[in-house]
C-alpha cells in the first residue's frame, strides 16, 4: 500500500478484520483500515477470529487495497453512436440494469465500478460498437 487511508473515510459500518497473520494483510483493506481506524470510533464491525481460524482456501472477504477507477455516466458514448445501434445498446442496457439504476448510471448519478463498466462495454460490443469511446467521467477511490 503506497499511501495512508484517511481514517475518516472508512465507512461507518465497514467490517473490519484483525488477522495479522493472514498471507494477505499487508494489502487487504480491511486489515488495513483496522490498523487506521480512528481511536474515537467506539464500535467496530469485525469478521469472527474464529470463522478466520477455520477458514481454508481465499478470503471471501478480502479487498485489496489498491485504488480502483470507477467511472461516471455513458451519455457521450451514446450520443457518438448510429440512431439503431445507440437504441439497441439502450435497450440492452436498460434490461441489464433495470430502468432505475440504467437513468442514474447513464447520467453519472451512481458511479460504475470497474466491472459494471466492463459488462457495458461487452453489451455494446454485441452491439456492434467497435470502439464505443470513454464514459464521461472518472475518479479513484478504495473499494470499501
Amino acid at each position: 500500500m503506497k499511501e495512508k487511508i484517511n481514517a475518516s473515510a472508512i465507512p461507518d459500518a465497514y467490517l473490519l478484520c484483525m488477522n495479522q497473520d493472514c498471507p494477505k494483510a499487508t494489502g487487504c483493506l480491511r486489515r488495513i483500515a483496522e490498523q487506521q481506524i480512528s481511536d474515537k470510533v467506539r464500535l467496530w464491525r469485525v469478521i469472527s477470529p474464529k470463522y478466520q481460524k477455520n477458514q481454508t482456501g481465499d478470503c471471501p472477504y478480502f479487498r485489496p487495497s489498491d485504488k480502483q477507477t470507477y467511472a461516471l455516466g455513458f451519455i457521450g458514448m451514446l450520443e457518438q453512436m448510429p440512431y439503431r445501434q445507440m437504441q439497441e445498446a439502450a435497450s440492452r442496457l436498460l434490461n441489464h440494469f433495470g430502468r432505475r439504476t440504467y437513468y442514474r448510471v447513464r447520467k453519472g448519478e451512481r458511479p460504475l465500478s470497474p466491472n459494471e463498466q466492463k459488462s457495458i462495454l461487452n453489451i455494446l460490443e454485441q452491439c456492434g460498437i467497435g470502439d464505443p469511446g470513454k464514459f464521461d467521467a472518472y475518479f479513484e477511490t478504495y473499494d470499501w
